[in-house]
């Protein structure tokens, strides 16, 4: 139980659907979540994926690092070193994300190499835009409207983020694979002033650190 007064995530997303004049339905038909799992986000019972608040977030008409303690502090720069990559995991059995930056304001595309755990299995998602993604080690499987596609080492896949998509590590070791996406997760220069957000397991890593 949190004795902090810093609030938390559960407390912010609700804070923010009052806002909205939302109910706890409206916020799960929005983010096609159902109504138990809102709830339970919003009573700090479960902790959501990082794909599941990115849907809330976008049904909450904000960023994923509103809710978030130590989102990413993401900037404009047209060449990134790897040492320099901000780096973030919702914890040590979810993946790790290098962001490569965005090259200036407004840019359509976004990038990470993202390490994925062996066993790990993404939720159903789906928003608007496109999806590239090159798998630079190890073995996935991806489910794009339904077909499966198992990539190897090399192996590349693109298509529209509009189709229901979701992606698993068979392998027994870390997939790495480059992203590069319309969608954003982060906003850009995440708010080094905005109220900070409690969410345990969250990891933000230093340039240069891994988890």
């Amino acid at each position: 139980m949190e004795t902090s007064t810093t609030p938390t995530l559960g407390t912010r997303i609700r804070a923010r659907r009052r806002e909205l004049g939302l109910t706890v339905y409206d916020l799960a038909k929005a983010s096609g979540r159902t109504v138990g799992f809102i709830s339970q986000i919003e009573r700090d019972i479960s902790r959501p994926s990082l794909a599941s608040l990115y849907a809330v977030a976008r049904a909450l008409d904000t960023n994923v690092d509103r809710f978030l303690s130590e989102a990413p502090q993401r900037q404009h720069q047209m060449v990134t070193h790897s040492s320099e990559r901000a780096k973030f995991s919702l914890g040590a059995t979810e993946p790790l994300y290098e962001f490569l930056e965005p090259g200036f304001a407004d840019a359509a595309l976004n990038a990470c190499i993202t390490h994925i755990p062996p066993g790990f299995a993404s939720e159903v998602m789906r928003h608007e835009g496109e999806d590239f993604v090159y798998l630079i080690s190890g073995t996935m499987l991806y489910v794009v409207d339904g077909v499966e596609y198992p990539l190897e080492a090399g192996g590349t896949l693109h298509f529209s983020s509009s189709l229901p998509h979701m992606s698993r590590n068979p392998g027994q070791e870390v997939a790495i694979e480059l992203w590069v996406g319309t969608m954003r997760v982060f906003s850009d220069n995440a708010r080094p002033n905005a109220p900070s957000i409690s969410l345990p397991g969250t990891q933000q890593l230093q340039p240069g650190e891994t988890s």
